[in-house]
């Protein structure tokens, strides 16, 4: 979502999932620019209560953002400690992935 053109706005309200959710369009704006300058997206709970993701972004020979690689863990199993040394590695295969398909790798 934060490499694609679409806007927060054209989404909608937003759902809750759990208490951690981003529903503030401005709250989620502002997280998907943090995304795109370090390169992954971390979800701490957003989406199912005791579960973290951290994903990257594949693009294509036109520089389209068109799959992510993502690794999703327990929360004991993915401690906080543990997120930037993941997203470097989900970062670097994403980018290892466009590579292949000759898509620019950020």
């Amino acid at each position: 979502m934060a490499f694609r053109p679409d806007s927060v706005a054209a989404l909608g309200p937003l759902a809750r999932f759990t208490d951690t959710t981003l529903t503030d369009p401005a709250a989620l704006e502002a997280d998907l620019a943090r995304i795109r300058h370090r390169g992954f997206s971390f979800d701490d709970e957003e989406r199912s209560r005791g579960m973290r993701c951290i994903a990257a972004p594949v693009f294509d020979l036109s520089g389209e953002a068109i799959a992510g690689i993502s690794v999703s863990g327990p929360t004991h199993r993915i401690g906080a400690e543990h997120v930037k040394t993941l997203g470097a590695v989900v970062a670097a295969a994403a980018a290892n992935l466009s590579d292949a398909l000759g898509g620019p790798t950020r």
